[in-house]
């Protein structure tokens, strides 16, 4: 019996034992594939985090292509409007010059602080411009400053309004890219009703290539109309002698004195004040004082403040504040 026990003991330890051998082979296979399973996690993992990575570039570099411009302009017009530190006005005429011809101007006037107007003036070389041509032009202006701008007038060639859209026709042209024909006809009938900034015409006398020009000299002793040659090469104003003694009591000799260089030479004036009037615009300025001929000149210092245009052809000068 005791030697059945023992073989029942031996079996069982072999048996434990091969269990125990066959556990230790087991574990040591796993042991041995650790490494390369945490490598190949690892590497899995890592190859994830780098395609994510690539995947956020990408985005990054797409949201910045899509909105770059807003800090440094995808066009011209976007790098104006992102410039900080100017007037609204500068702003506008900023725009309006690159959107529009470059033999075109404008300015912007400003009614009860929050009114802009923006005046289009064609060059003074060419006739009216249709006004399908000239809503082809506004269509940036008006995507970035529409929300400014309450009126756009459009000048002729002769400083004179013919095209006046106020803001519904702004909102239908910023809309639609055009107006129809009824509000194109109100825009041409408001135009022509719009004369706040029109030009004055100045009617001259001709004389071979020289244009003269009627004015009106005031001064303390009285007023004299004459005629004045314009000269916009000259920078002060001449007025013969006989036009100042009757209109003042000044004293010539005391007089300061001040030399202008002419075809004829140099020539020394003496130099007083004077109220001088063309078309309406009266302009207080200094006066050279002409002792040698009768030759009044009016030269650019009268002009001051204004703008004008000279249209030798029809022998008239389009006058007008700024």
């Amino acid at each position: 019996m005791n030697r059945s026990r023992l073989k029942l003991i031996c079996i069982l330890f072999l048996v434990s034992l091969l269990v125990w051998v066959g556990e230790i082979v087991y574990l040591a296979q796993q042991n041995a594939a650790t490494p390369d399973r945490i490598k190949a996690a690892e590497n899995q993992r890592r190859n994830r985090a780098e395609i994510e990575y690539q995947k956020e570039i990408r985005a990054f570099e797409q949201d910045y292509d899509k909105k770059k411009h807003l800090a440094t302009g995808k066009t011209v017009f976007d790098r104006i409007y992102n410039t900080h530190g100017q007037s609204i006005a500068d702003f506008i005429l900023r725009i309006s010059d690159e959107a529009l011809p470059e033999s075109w101007s404008s300015d912007v006037k400003v009614e009860e602080f929050t009114h802009f107007i923006l005046l289009i003036y064609l060059p003074h070389t060419s006739r009216q411009v249709a006004p399908a041509q000239v809503i082809s032009y506004l269509g940036p202006i008006l995507e970035y400053c529409g929300w400014l701008l309450t009126d756009i007038a459009v000048f002729d060639n002769t400083h004179q309004s013919y095209l006046f859209f106020d803001r519904p026709m702004l909102v239908e042209i910023k809309k639609n890219g055009q107006l129809p024909e009824n509000l194109l006809s109100r825009a041409e009938k408001q135009g022509q009703s719009f004369t706040q900034f029109n030009s004055i015409t100045i009617e001259c006398e001709k004389h071979e290539s020289h244009l003269f020009l009627p004015i009106e000299v005031a001064g303390p002793s009285g007023i004299v109309t004459c005629y004045a040659l314009l000269d916009t090469g000259a920078s002060t104003t001449t007025l013969t002698y006989e036009v100042i003694s009757k209109t003042g009591f000044d004293n010539l000799q005391n007089a300061p004195r001040r030399s202008f260089n002419t075809a004829n030479g140099t020539m020394s004036c003496p130099i007083v004040t004077r109220e001088v009037n063309v078309g309406g615009f009266r302009q207080t300025i200094e006066v050279a004082v002409n002792q040698k001929d009768e030759m009044n000149l009016l030269g650019v210092n009268f002009f001051k403040g204004m703008d004008y245009i000279v249209d030798f052809q029809n022998s008239a000068i389009y006058l007008w504040g700024k």
